[in-house]
């Protein structure tokens, strides 16, 4: 009992180093934005932390499924999101009709086709998050029904963006050409959002509590 007593502390105290960790990173980044110090560095880091968060998250996910089919399929949907989103996103921007008229400014590199690289993986991190969130607000009967578990993750990612939307544009991350964010943007957002997490209900890739990292991620 007094060795699953200390398992179970230290697995508790590296999810809280881990948790610190990743909020002393992003506030000194915000901080640092405020002062306007390091600004060149953050410009060229800004994707690769991106990046870097979501492979992050996505490997404590990993690392809580026991079954190697969950695990399979979890790969196939993380590759999925990151994939198609890209590629939306390549279409929304040369287009303008899938989310309005936008484009991508010069601070998340590398880019493809005028596309973030680590836009993708913005997207995954994002669902992944939405999920954790909507496990610590929502009832258990609310995340075992399909259609009720679609529509709060598109809800939360729609939420998500309203609030990164003026901050991204700020930091020159983004921007639309006309005077407001459209209204189809967030329609957008959320049936991008809603397909995904139908396909990882089906797939029961969450079923089980997601690490804490993914909440505060």
């Amino acid at each position: 009992m007094n060795k699953e007593l200390r398992i179970e502390n230290n697995w508790c105290n590296a999810e809280m180093l881990k948790i610190g960790g990743l909020y002393f990173f992003l506030l000194a980044g915000g901080l640092w934005h405020v002062l306007g110090v390091f600004q060149t560095v953050m410009r060229i880091s800004a994707g690769a932390v991106i990046t870097g968060l979501a492979l992050w998250v996505a490997w404590e996910m990993w690392q809580i499924f026991a079954d190697s089919g969950i695990r399979r399929k979890f790969a196939i949907w993380c590759s999925a999101v990151v994939l198609a989103t890209f590629w939306i996103e390549f279409a929304g921007v040369h287009t303008g009709e899938i989310f309005g008229s936008y484009e991508y400014g010069a601070t998340l590199q590398p880019q493809i086709g005028s596309v973030p690289v680590a836009i993708g993986f913005a997207w995954l991190v994002m669902l992944i998050s939405s999920v954790a969130v909507a496990q610590r607000l929502l009832p258990q009967k609310w995340l075992a029904n399909l259609p009720l578990f679609v529509v709060a993750i598109g809800v939360l990612m729609v939420l998500f963006d309203a609030v990164m939307e003026p901050a991204a544009i700020r930091l020159n991350y983004w921007h639309w050409f006309g005077a407001t964010v459209p209204l189809k943007n967030y329609l957008a957002w959320f049936v991008v959002s809603a397909v995904f997490a139908g396909i990882a209900f089906r797939w029961q890739l969450f079923r089980q509590s997601l690490p804490k990292i993914a909440f505060h991620a």
